[in-house]
């Protein structure tokens, strides 16, 4: 997906945070079910003992499970991995949202049209308020950069986890800005939210680890 960076020049109203009583414990409402880690860590101390090092290392990270009968009723996931100590890791999915990538085919070495790669992805940065120009991508964004898709090795660029808004959060007046419904969760690529659960999905970033890897499979 070609997007066009800048900066915002609009205020972004603050997120609502999700109230939790500290890291490592979930928010009675996300109603957390176990979900397999790709990894796990954990620490101890120089002298073998649990140290609270265990659960400053707890992490996020973000799954997209492509649905390969109809890729824009995918479903993108929040999974935390909270180390209690070296011999107690619990992995929960926090929460679950609908999301789309490409056009429809499956694809993925489609340019523009084909669902986003299965593989491993770093999540290389955020924005709240992202202005990517004319025809761009706004508001909130994950940039997740490129990835080759197998097996002919096609470079698919300019990646992100997004949805139509525009730079302030709020809906435009035309597309590529108003979300209009389902077929809006179509994309070039991308992963796509609608704009409630996109703003949700970066509420939790208040409360739980910033995510820093995605998963596509």
């Amino acid at each position: 997906m070609t997007t066009v960076r800048g900066k915002s020049k609009f205020a972004y109203g603050a997120v609502v945070a999700m109230a939790v009583t500290g890291i490592g414990v979930l928010p009675a409402h996300a109603a957390p079910t176990p979900a397999k880690a790709p990894q796990q860590q954990s620490a101890v101390s120089a002298t073998g003992t649990t140290t609270k090092a265990a659960a400053s290392r707890s992490y996020t990270y973000l799954s997209f499970k492509i649905n390969r009968k109809d890729t824009s009723n995918s479903r993108l996931s929040l999974v935390y991995v909270q180390v209690i100590n070296p011999d107690k890791v619990r992995t929960y999915t926090v929460k679950t949202w609908r999301a789309g990538s490409g056009t429809g085919s499956t694809n993925s070495c489609l340019k523009n049209r084909g669902v986003l790669p299965s593989g491993d992805y770093k999540i290389r940065s955020f924005e709240a308020h992202k202005d990517g120009g004319p025809h761009g991508i706004h508001g909130l964004a994950w940039y997740i950069g490129e990835h080759l898709c197998k097996p002919h090795g096609t470079n698919r660029d300019a990646l992100f986890v997004h949805s139509e808004m525009l730079p302030n959060g709020k809906q435009g007046s035309s597309e590529p800005y108003r979300w209009d419904g389902n077929s809006d969760y179509k994309s070039n690529g991308c992963i796509k939210l609608k704009p409630s659960d996109a703003r949700d999905l970066a509420g939790y970033r208040s409360n739980y680890p910033h995510p820093g890897k995605l998963y596509v499979s």
